[in-house]
């Protein structure tokens, strides 16, 4: 039987708002599978079982009955940015936390988790963030996180510090397994076939160029059908999952050619019969080109995502967004009226680990409206560019990076996704040796 508590929102005299309502089941339904009471009075609240009163003046000392101080956050108030001590009755795990309640009787600081879990978990602190916070295509840098400066960033903090709390109270998490989800973006789905005359003529004149000739007889012998196409690698991808019991989705660019945008066109044949092909053994879903994220209305999105759904005769409602773009807030109203259900965009480019302190799915909170979304956010862990472009490890220590974060996830009976391309297991030109990273990883990663 599930674990349950009552809450009692004290700074408010017993109503409960929508981010008291949200945080509360980040905590207690979306980590430890506890059951949320809302009791309609505090004379309930006083004869149900484990208990917790967020907000007002620590009540009485009781083992079924735990606090939280409220800051203010939670009822629209400003940041009040405050540390917390490190230690101290009700600080869940190790470490200071931000939003601190000064405690004048005891000549501490309290710390308010609630309001901390929350600003994680919507991303408040991507909120009109100062540019030198994003890199050249905008996008919030892991570097300027609070998570990369705390060296929180590659454990998936919310819930370890949660699991923490959890602990401290003699109380366990619902029983749950360790995960791994893996996923494909297909940016460009071959290196040489299936691309029309113009563009197969344009790419090799300027191989001709460049003096590439290698490249250049290669191209010849894929497409006379001699030697298989190098991007065409979904077999042997569809091995490896199989292999370790696991069922990949495949996010497949279908944008309109641009600078940033460069996959194959969408009217391709061979594009659709690889769609067709994928999807026998594996999900699929879109992955919104660059443009269409910086497009002044959704009209682009819902193309790509109608063509998706043209190809592979099912409704698409999955999506991650072509080079991890996600303005947190703004891109999340986007997909969600376009009809996205769940997102898997939720990771930084420059850094692995989990940019919202979660490795688990959870829902998506619009702080424009003060709402719940029906948008589900999947948080990624780590993506092979990240490791190779941007941290610049080497296979060998690709494998390290990945198998210390999934020890991270397995302390907390987490989902560890990953972030690969159809190309970068080609083993050719910037991706040779990277294969056996993926061949590898899963037998590291999903032993217990």
């Amino acid at each position: 039987m599930a674990e349950s508590i009552a809450i009692w929102i004290e700074e408010t005299d017993g109503m409960v708002l929508n981010r008291h309502r949200y945080v509360a089941h980040v905590i207690f339904e979306v980590i430890l599978g506890w059951e949320v009471i809302w009791p309609s009075s505090k004379i309930e609240w006083n004869a149900a079982g484990f208990r917790l009163q967020y907000g007002g003046v620590s009540p009485e000392a009781s083992s079924q009955l735990t606090w939280v101080p409220a800051s203010g956050l939670l009822t629209g108030g400003g940041l009040q940015w405050i540390w917390s001590d490190s230690k101290g009755p009700g600080i869940p795990g190790v470490g200071r936390l931000p939003f601190g309640v000064p405690n004048a009787l005891h000549e501490r600081i309290d710390a308010d988790w609630w309001s901390w879990v929350f600003w994680m978990v919507t991303r408040m602190e991507e909120q009109a963030p100062p540019q030198e916070s994003l890199d050249g295509f905008g996008r919030f840098k892991a570097s300027a996180s609070l998570g990369h400066q705390e060296g929180w960033l590659k454990r998936p903090e919310v819930e370890s510090r949660v699991y923490s709390w959890a602990k401290s109270h003699g109380k366990e998490p619902a029983s749950r397994s360790f995960s791994v989800v893996p996923t494909v973006d297909v940016d460009s789905a071959f290196a040489y076939k299936h691309r029309s005359f113009y563009r197969a003529t344009g790419a090799a004149i300027r191989d001709a160029l460049r003096g590439d000739w290698s490249r250049i007889k290669e191209r010849k012998k894929v497409l006379r059908g001699e030697v298989s196409d190098p991007f065409d690698t979904y077999d042997w991808l569809e091995r490896i999952h199989r292999q370790h019991g696991l069922r990949a989705r495949y996010f497949f660019l279908l944008a309109d050619r641009s600078e940033h945008d460069r996959g194959m066109s969408w009217k391709s044949n061979g594009i659709k019969a690889l769609i067709r092909r994928v999807k026998a053994t594996a999900d699929i879903g879109i992955h919104p080109g660059f443009a269409s994220h910086e497009s002044q209305n959704i009209e682009r999105l819902t193309d790509e995502i109608a063509r998706l759904h043209a190809l592979s005769e099912e409704g698409v409602l999955h999506s991650r967004q072509h080079y991890l773009l996600q303005r947190c807030g703004p891109s999340w109203r986007r997909l969600e009226a376009a009809g996205i259900e769940h997102d898997y965009t939720l990771g930084f480019a420059d850094e692995v680990g989990f940019r919202a302190g979660m490795s688990r799915p959870f829902p998506a909170f619009d702080l424009a409206k003060d709402e719940r979304m029906s948008l589900t956010l999947h948080p990624l862990a780590a993506m092979d560019a990240t490791l190779q472009r941007y941290m610049g490890c080497t296979p060998a220590e690709a494998l390290d990076e990945l198998e210390s974060l999934a020890n991270e996830v397995k302390a907390v009976d987490g989902s560890m996704m990953l972030l690969w391309h159809n190309e970068t297991v080609s083993d050719r030109w910037d991706w040779e040796g990277w294969r056996t990273v993926y061949e590898e990883v899963f037998s590291l990663i999903c032993q217990n």
